[in-house]
């Protein structure tokens, strides 16, 4: 009889690795009933304790949270920071808050009043005022290009007519503002437009494409800073013990194993050995590298098959970062298990090994019909991953 020992990943620990392991059970159990499921329980042993934490904070519990100190109140920068931070994913926010928070017919909007908008910010870049707000050096043909960007867009130009007839020209400065920043940037991660050179393109384009009135734009940046305040950092700065003491078994995991591994692989190779018969191991996100690397570092010969779920075993062999296995060296003799590695397309953090592992693994792609983050977590409640280990184990 094989038995299926389940390795969990990164940040589990005893209470989420029973939900785990139960749903894993029964998947099996209408899967493959004539196999045991068992567990390597190395989270608590081998895992990360959350910095600063007691017993009755470790995640279970719901403190609440204390008041902010003065100085972590918020304020207007930090209104500006959290709009921005949305702009810069979305030069639109602003614009679509405001049209669906005054919702009306802009129809009546004069043509000439219209067209002369859009005269005014095709010809923004040849601006002199704001050609002299830019960094020496840098180049108007990107403002151009950022210019022509935001006029292809659909959205944008229906919304015209609307900024056009309530003369919203700080909200069309931020947007092309926020298209400038990511054509500028758009090549690499590196941030190229400082905070200063942002506000004061935006300022001197609003005085180009003219004044707002009536506080419109004050009115939308209000609105839009009350939908974007959770991505204000004294949120952040408030929340932070919490945050740290949630994420550090998961992220603390990971820098634990890639420096110092040896330990979880000994403990896994171990709990092998412990069992009687043909075993199947499956290892999912960390799990699955430390259930890799176990079979390079130690000969198991009982472990048949090694199934690898929403892995990352292949980019960190891209990255040459594996700490058993080189980039470019063959599998030992020793390592005879057959290789399956589940991934759903829509998990960022699973990748395939095929093209890495040419002829040693079979790459089997599944849909656990869940956006990322939840589709790393999701393998368990889809059907499609039993039937993959299924099909592995009772191929011979």
């Amino acid at each position: 009889m094989t038995t299926i020992l389940f390795v969990h990943g990164t940040g589990v620990r005893s209470r989420r690795e029973k939900e785990a392991l139960d749903r894993i059970e029964d998947g099996f159990r209408h899967a493959l009933p004539d196999t045991t499921v068992e567990t390597c329980s190395w989270g608590d042993a081998l895992g990360v304790a959350p910095a600063g934490a007691s017993a009755e904070e470790d995640g279970t519990g719901d403190a609440a949270d204390p008041a902010p100190p003065d100085g972590l109140r918020v304020t207007w920068s930090d209104a500006e920071r959290a709009v921005w931070a949305r702009l810069y994913d979305d030069p639109l926010f602003e614009i679509r808050l405001a049209v669906s928070a005054e919702p009306g017919d802009a129809s009546a909007v004069s043509p000439r009043v219209l067209e002369l908008l859009l005269s005014r910010i095709r010809k923004a870049s040849d601006e002199p005022a704001v050609q002299a707000s830019m960094p020496p050096g840098e180049s108007w043909d990107q403002l151009r290009e950022a210019v022509a960007e935001m006029l292809r867009n659909t959205e944008f130009t229906a919304a015209l007519p609307f900024l056009a007839a309530r003369k919203s020209h700080d909200l069309v400065a931020r947007c092309l503002t926020a298209f400038h920043v990511r054509v500028r940037e758009r090549d690499g991660s590196t941030v190229v437009v400082s905070a200063m050179e942002r506000d004061a393109l935006w300022r001197v384009l609003e005085k180009c494409l003219g004044s707002a009135p009536l506080g419109l734009g004050d009115r939308t940046r209000a609105v839009a800073w009350s939908t974007a305040q959770h991505m204000a950092r004294p949120v952040v700065r408030r929340h932070r013990g919490r945050l740290l003491t949630g994420a550090t078994p998961a992220l603390g995991d990971i820098l634990l194993y890639q420096a110092r591994g040896g330990p979880l692989r000994t403990f896994l190779a171990e709990r092998v050995r412990e069992i009687a018969g043909p075993v199947a191991l499956l290892g999912h996100s960390l799990g699955g590298v430390a259930c890799f690397e176990s079979l390079v570092a130690h000969d198991l010969p009982n472990v048949r098959l090694l199934v690898t779920v929403g892995s990352q075993v292949p980019y960190l062999h891209g990255l040459d970062a594996l700490a058993t296995h080189r980039l470019g060296a063959p599998l030992p003799d020793h390592f005879r298990a057959r290789w399956v590695n589940v991934v759903d397309p829509e998990d960022l953090l699973a990748f395939t090994a095929e093209d890495g592992f040419r002829g040693r693994v079979t790459d089997v792609e599944v849909d656990t019909r869940e956006p990322f983050p939840r589709a790393h977590g999701a393998y368990w409640t889809t059907p499609q991953v039993y039937e993959a280990v299924r099909a592995a184990v009772e191929e011979r």
